[in-house]
């Protein structure tokens, strides 16, 4: 009998969400006699979403730096939570990637780079066109006491430019950085690691 209730709730609740991804895709089809209901349901897919994909801190604000994730994410604190965020523009070597070989010294390095660098420190982040990368990361610039932190990091040769459409607002600031890192012989471009 539960088996039975449990079955029929689940297919409400699916019948319940397609109808209410078509009303969402297709408001203009909705019927009049509809709308109101259509209304419902396009207030709990978007509270939905909002549970699902956490909505971005506000820009601008200040967050206390928990700890460097890598070369180029860090976990922050914002509104009591914590929150990754992937530097947008810049890529440093890997060294907590799921693959070990995917891992180097020279992303340890980075790493511990990182760390060094912003432990203790707050930042503010700033956004671009997409807020969310596909491991659900928060996209940001981050500005460390008013600086960029993907400047440091690119000056001091731990990171090479990365762009990735459409977050491009600072890509030929970040290109002409990494130029005069490769030109100065800075961190991994003095080593021959960024020449492979």
């Amino acid at each position: 009998m539960l088996r039975a209730i449990k079955r029929l709730l689940i297919t409400a609740l699916l019948c319940a969400v397609a109808a209410g991804c078509a009303i969402w895709l297709f408001p203009a089809r909705v019927p009049e006699v509809l709308r109101p209901a259509a209304d419902v349901l396009r207030n709990w897919i978007d509270t939905a979403e909002k549970l699902i994909f956490p909505q971005p801190s506000p820009e601008g604000a200040a967050y206390a730096v928990i700890r460097a994730i890598d070369g180029d994410t860090l976990l922050v604190s914002a509104a009591g939570q914590e929150v990754s965020v992937r530097l947008i523009g810049v890529d440093a070597p890997e060294s907590v990637h799921p693959e070990p070989d995917q891992n180097t010294p020279e992303g340890e390095f980075a790493s511990q780079w990182m760390k060094a660098f912003i432990s203790g420190k707050t930042v503010s982040l700033e956004y671009d066109e997409e807020l969310f990368d596909r491991y659900g990361r928060t996209l940001a610039y981050v500005y460390v006491e008013g600086v960029l932190l993907e400047d440091h990091l690119l000056r001091a040769g731990m990171a090479r430019t990365l762009t990735m459409e459409p977050n491009t607002r600072y890509q030929h600031h970040f290109e002409q950085i990494e130029k005069e890192a490769k030109n100065n012989g800075a961190g991994f471009w003095g080593t021959g690691f960024y020449e492979r």
